[in-house]
């Protein structure tokens, strides 16, 4: 072989490692770094990426449950792809994928503590369920009771969360945002 086609497989070799890095670096950023794209707010706490362990259970019947509805093609029938619950006695997420399709499923939640004068935002994250469907995973948390003196000294606390699904490439939660999920009292 030439010393110019050497050259030429060499400079090849390294534009297409320079390509590959840009590729892996993009998707760890839209992979791994999903979650600070949902949270809004100027949370106390770093987000939370936790993943769901199987929960061996039919239906947790959570205290607080939603579920994910969708319309599928012909015959137009919908369809619920996801739910998740929460139950403040152990603080506990449930989420279940009930729809085998290449979509992530997972609940993002929002934790907010009272100061004395004002809610502030203290905890965010989600719970991931890469179980697959029918089954359901859980998330284990520890979160300030209402009735207990919290990190900002004032008692209070409360928690929103929604039930998301997307496409693994994708940085946002669907349906829409978690500023229209009601807000639980965490009191158990």
């Amino acid at each position: 072989m030439s010393i110019a086609i050497l050259r030429g497989l060499l400079v090849s070799s390294i534009a297409m490692k320079k390509i590959l890095a840009v590729a892996a670096v993009m998707l760890m950023v839209l992979v791994g770094g999903q979650g600070e794209a949902l949270a809004a707010a100027d949370f106390e706490k770093p987000f939370e990426d936790n993943m769901a362990v199987a929960a061996h259970v039919e239906d947790p019947n959570g205290e607080y449950c939603q579920e994910n509805w969708v319309m599928e093609p012909p015959p137009f029938l919908w369809t619920m792809v996801a739910k998740g619950c929460f139950t403040r006695n152990g603080d506990v997420w449930a989420i279940q994928d009930s729809f085998g399709d290449t979509y992530q499923t997972f609940i993002y939640w929002e934790n907010w503590l009272w100061t004395g004068s004002s809610w502030q935002p203290y905890r965010s994250g989600w719970c991931n369920n890469n179980l697959g469907a029918p089954n359901w995973g859980k998330c284990n948390k520890d979160y300030y009771e209402s009735s207990s003196k919290n990190f900002y000294g004032g008692k209070g606390s409360k928690i929103r969360f929604q039930i998301c699904r997307r496409q693994p490439w994708a940085t946002t939660c669907n349906p829409g945002s978690i500023n229209d999920a009601p807000w639980i009292n965490n009191n158990a």
